[in-house]
């Protein structure tokens, strides 16, 4: 019971007060979209520079006089130019700030897409590139065989033998 009215107490004091005002929570919006040309990144909600208190002070009188929130930052950007505004606008060159991150996460998936398409193969293809295309005949197999028992013999130190077939006996019963 007295953690159900703990949590109650918690919940009404992180409430959004009614005792804001319109006017100020309107200027508090639009303070935040207002950057202070001293402290870089921050906008003069934040800021607690002299310049960013003076530039609140005129945003709170424009708001008070029935300024709209677009007039305020047009006045602001008349005053410090347009990188006064935290977001940048959406038109001209500004747009290309909007419109490379989406362009370029497009194209970096796309790379990506095509680089593992080509990393990997259907198993048919790669069944017929293990096998090579090459076949032997059966006197080129015999002629590997015997190359092969030749090398093992000269390991063993045996000699080599001069057979054209695969000898039966090469290497069984002797002893390594």
């Amino acid at each position: 019971m007295l953690a159900a009215i703990l949590l109650v107490g918690i919940a009404l004091g992180c409430a959004v007060g009614e005792g804001v005002p319109v006017l100020e929570r309107r200027a508090q919006d639009i303070e935040k979209g207002i950057m202070c040309p001293v402290c870089p990144g921050e906008s003069i909600d934040q800021s607690q520079h002299p310049l960013a208190v003076q530039m609140r002070g005129i945003v709170s009188e424009k708001v008070e006089e029935g300024w709209t929130g677009k007039q305020i930052e047009a006045f602001f950007v008349e005053r410090y130019g347009p990188s006064v505004l935290l977001d940048p606008p959406r038109e001209g060159l500004s747009l290309m700030v909007w419109l490379a991150p989406p362009i370029g996460l497009a194209l970096a998936l796309g790379a990506l897409f095509l680089v593992l398409r080509a990393m990997v193969r259907s198993p048919a293809s790669a069944a017929e590139g293990a096998q090579g295309d090459v076949e032997l005949s059966e006197a080129e197999r015999d002629e590997y065989f015997r190359r092969i028992d030749a090398a093992i013999d000269d390991d063993r130190g045996e000699g080599t033998e001069e057979t054209t077939g695969r000898s039966s006996n090469s290497g069984a019963g002797k002893a390594i």
